[in-house]
């Protein structure tokens, strides 16, 4: 309640981006807090804890991609009670991102539009947060990493990128998930199709289990990350891929580049993310789920991710399938209040 009366009309006055950095650069500096931040906002009981192929999680409510790209507050997360967080997208080398301005704010709709473009530190800068960041985290709490292309890299050597970003990061990350559906970096979503995808899946696991002999460790769990505005046909193809490679599973979705029934009439180009992307992205679940169903491979674990908001989203997305559920611009709208406000 404080954020949203107090904290939030000031920050919503600033530049989108400019006011994401401020908080970051404040929560990682705060680290005294923490145990404030974790009595006031962390669940005080566990609350549907699940386990993944191996991985449990204490709850199913984490961090999406994209918030903390740096991993400079995976600290912060996991006092304020969620269960996971996916640091990124992380590229093999660092990168600016798209020139400014590229966060908008549509207050209205509850929505943001980004075209960011993968800015991050770079893997080797990453690698070091995460190692930082493990010696105080609590032991149930998990770091996924989202890993991408750089965008100098040509879409033919994409899978070269993820397979570097695997190597540098396998042992600081508890899972990994495969960014080929920002709309964001050139042609990143044509790996979603069946000249790329085939093959990129290909390095991928066997750059997974490479590394796990090297550490000698079973592979990591490995997500695939896709675009909401795909077709059945798209949706099936990938489903039966993931399946093929026994992947861990799939995350719907991404932002969106439609324009449904917006209150706002920003005109500005990239992603949608928030209230507008909750529908879109529970039909694509729904779909996965149906398809899970029927598989006659390894059940595929489903992340449900766009538009959560409430406690109602979030059971919207467990019924439609999810086995975890992540959040972005719910975040951002609502506070650190909203994992107990989800959970509750």
């Amino acid at each position: 309640m404080i954020y949203k009366i107090f904290i939030r009309p000031i920050l919503f006055l600033l530049n989108p981006e400019s006011a994401h950095d401020l908080i970051f650069n404040i929560i990682s500096r705060l680290k005294f807090f923490y145990p404030l931040f974790k009595f006031l906002y962390s669940p005080k009981e566990v609350w549907d804890e699940i386990e993944i192929k191996g991985l449990k999680f204490r709850n199913r409510v984490g961090i999406a991609a994209g918030l903390d790209k740096d991993g400079i507050a995976i600290r912060f997360f996991d006092a304020i009670g969620f269960s996971h967080i996916e640091v990124g997208t992380v590229t093999p080398l660092p990168q600016p991102g798209n020139p400014k301005p590229r966060l908008f704010r549509l207050v209205k709709d509850k929505a943001l539009i980004n075209r960011m473009g993968f800015n991050n530190s770079g893997a080797d800068i990453i690698r070091e947060n995460i190692l930082k960041a493990r010696k105080k985290i609590s032991s149930d709490f998990l770091i996924g990493v989202n890993i991408g292309k750089n965008k100098d890299t040509q879409i033919e050597n994409a899978s070269e990128d993820y397979k570097i970003c695997i190597e540098k990061l396998f042992d600081v990350a508890d899972f990994f998930t495969v960014n080929i559906s920002s709309p964001n970096t050139e042609n990143l979503r044509i790996l979603q199709t069946d000249e790329y995808l085939d093959s990129l899946l290909d390095v991928i696991t066997l750059t997974n289990i490479e590394q796990a002999e090297k550490y000698s460790v079973l592979p990591k769990n490995i997500f695939l990350k896709i675009a909401p505005d795909l077709t059945n046909e798209e949706i099936e193809h990938i489903f039966l891929l993931v399946a093929k490679y026994d992947l861990c599973g799939i995350v719907a979705t991404n932002t969106t580049i439609t324009r449904y029934d917006l209150i706002s009439d920003l005109d500005e180009t990239g992603g949608l993310s928030g209230r507008p992307l909750k529908d879109i992205s529970g039909i694509i679940l729904d779909k996965l789920h149906s398809m899970n169903l029927n598989n006659p491979y390894a059940k595929l674990y489903l992340i449900g991710s766009g538009g959560i908001f409430t406690k109602e989203d979030y059971k919207e997305k467990l019924i439609a399938g999810a086995d975890l559920v992540q959040i972005y611009t719910g975040y951002i709208y609502e506070g650190n209040a909203i994992l107990k406000k989800l959970l509750k």
